[in-house]
């Protein structure tokens, strides 16, 4: 594993509650910042506020300020309710809003809960309407029992019930079907719950109209050579024609039908694609932030060298750090906001320090415990355990350890010999630049040349066939992460697909030629 992924990944997981410095914890300001760690986002901003503000505003906040927060927590998560829920929540809900902040309460503490159960109900009732024998049994079961086991059905059961009736369906049209409906039933019926339900949504359509085509061709066939045996040369010349018209008639609704199911699919895939840009960049913008948050409180902190800031920046400097700090930060940011000036003086002197190192020690144990950490890093991080923390700070800022760049090559040189042309080319670049260009090709290069690389594969089976073709197309358009299952699993059932109804114009054309033969 890359050093710097099992840093990150170690200091995430790591988890160590140092008891803080003794501190004179205040009642008052204890109670809000209680409120600040378990508030809703109103009771949240609002126990902020008044814990950076004077000692009145911590008193209003008290005594009205959280209150009258909560109540728009409450109208909030109500509203949530009328938005998400079923109907039987959805008017609960609405009568809630139109009443007091009782009502609200009420609504929140007793009638949400027995609005889901009623609305859950409806929804094991609509599943029945619907359901085959499985589903049915399963869903009255549930009706029977408790709420836990209504919920449980719809988790779960609902679905695994669903599987089997899917099954005893393709079951029976492996039984009633024609020669084509039943191989592809067989085929379905050896691979998974999705291949069974993308038979009965679309190809036991598909296997049966090939049945039916063939019956007709045959048909056709059959009144040919019946007015060749009578000499009649018009009638010979109808049925040949007839023939090669079912044919051709069912080679053009085929193709209508996988231009159709293509475009579908290239329209569901390309508002897939803009749904995953689209988080993609909120994600871009959440981590921006958040490290501008860190950019500002490391500022404040910065700034309380100056005695007239350093209460006033330390207080603010622990509510950021309550949230984000490690384990032993979190109580010394806890302690320091929940206690006197002076507690907070001496969080921002020496506190603050004591705690970060705890939280790295820990970081650095993680790692050096790690049996997927490379052999160099774990050893680093025994020998930064052993010494000052300085080389535990030094590990944690940079990764570094004796021998990381010839293991960073060496992982470079595994990644360029497994990957496709893009990421060879990619991994040679890197290898022939400096420590940083292949330190950035293990951070991220890669994963861009990768997806070249495989976007290169989907378009190469473009031209396999129009089964593989109207599934590549709309992998394309798609979003990124479609790529690899199309190429592990997709691709290999859309080739199945096309060689199904290859079998099948193979077997109507030499029907067609059979007839045509006869009017030689």
């Amino acid at each position: 594993m890359r050093a710097n992924a099992v840093i990150v990944a170690a200091a995430l997981a790591a988890g160590v509650f140092a008891t803080p410095a003794a501190a004179d914890v205040l009642p008052d300001r204890a109670q809000a910042v209680g409120y600040l760690e378990t508030g809703g986002p109103g009771v949240t901003a609002a126990a902020e506020a008044a814990l950076l503000g004077s000692p009145a505003d911590l008193q209003a906040f008290l005594a009205t300020g959280r209150q009258r927060a909560q109540d728009t927590d409450e109208r909030v998560l109500v509203s949530q309710a009328l938005s998400a829920g079923g109907p039987v929540t959805k008017r609960a809900a609405q009568k809630a809003l139109e009443g007091t902040q009782a009502d609200i309460r009420e609504f929140l503490a007793r009638g949400l809960p027995l609005a889901r159960i009623a609305d859950d109900r409806i929804a094991v009732g609509q599943a029945m309407s619907v359901g085959g024998p499985v589903v049915n049994e399963a869903a009255q079961k549930a009706l029977d029992g408790t709420p836990a086991d209504v919920r449980a059905f719809l988790e779960r059961g609902l679905q695994q019930a669903k599987d089997i009736d899917e099954r005893i369906t393709a079951d029976q049209a492996l039984a009633a079907g024609g020669p084509e409906v039943q191989a592809a039933a067989q085929t379905a019926l050896d691979g998974t719950p999705d291949d069974v339900r993308y038979f009965l949504a679309r190809w036991r359509q598909v296997a049966a109209d090939g049945d039916a085509e063939v019956a007709a061709v045959q048909t056709q066939v059959d009144l040919g050579k019946a007015a060749a045996a009578r000499h009649s040369t018009i009638e010979l010349r109808v049925a040949a024609g007839r023939a090669g018209k079912i044919a051709s008639d069912a080679r053009k609704a085929n193709a209508d039908r996988l231009a159709t199911q293509r475009a579908n699919a290239q329209q569901d895939a390309q508002a897939a694609a803009g749904a995953e840009a689209a988080a993609q960049q909120q994600a871009r913008e959440a981590a921006a932030r958040a490290a501008q948050a860190k950019t500002d409180n490391d500022k404040l902190l910065t700034d309380a060298a100056d005695p007239a800031l350093t209460v006033p920046n330390g207080r603010r400097a622990s509510v950021y750090l309550l949230r984000n700090g490690g384990s032993a930060v979190k109580n010394a940011a806890r302690a320091a906001l929940s206690g006197s000036d002076d507690d907070v003086v001496t969080f921002v002197r020496s506190g603050l320090a004591v705690a970060q190192e705890s939280d790295d020690r820990a970081a650095v144990a993680v790692i050096a415990a790690d049996p997927k950490a490379r052999p160099g890093l774990r050893q680093a991080a025994r020998d930064a355990l052993a010494g000052p923390y300085a080389g535990v700070a030094a590990l944690l800022r940079t990764g570094d350890y004796p021998g990381r760049d010839a293991d960073d090559r060496v992982e470079v040189n595994q990644i360029m010999a497994a990957g496709g042309s893009s990421t060879k080319s990619a991994a040679q670049r890197a290898l022939d630049g400096t420590v940083a260009d292949v330190r950035a090709f293990l951070a991220t290069g890669q994963y861009a040349a990768h997806l070249i690389d495989l976007r290169v594969k989907v378009t190469q089976t473009l031209s396999d066939g129009p089964e593989v073709d109207a599934v590549a197309q709309a992998v394309l358009d798609g979003p990124a992460s479609g790529l690899a299952p199309y190429l592990a699993d997709d691709l290999g059932k859309a080739r199945a697909r096309d060689a199904f109804t290859a079998q099948h114009v193979t077997k109507v054309n030499a029907l067609v030629a059979e007839v045509k033969a006869l009017t030689a």
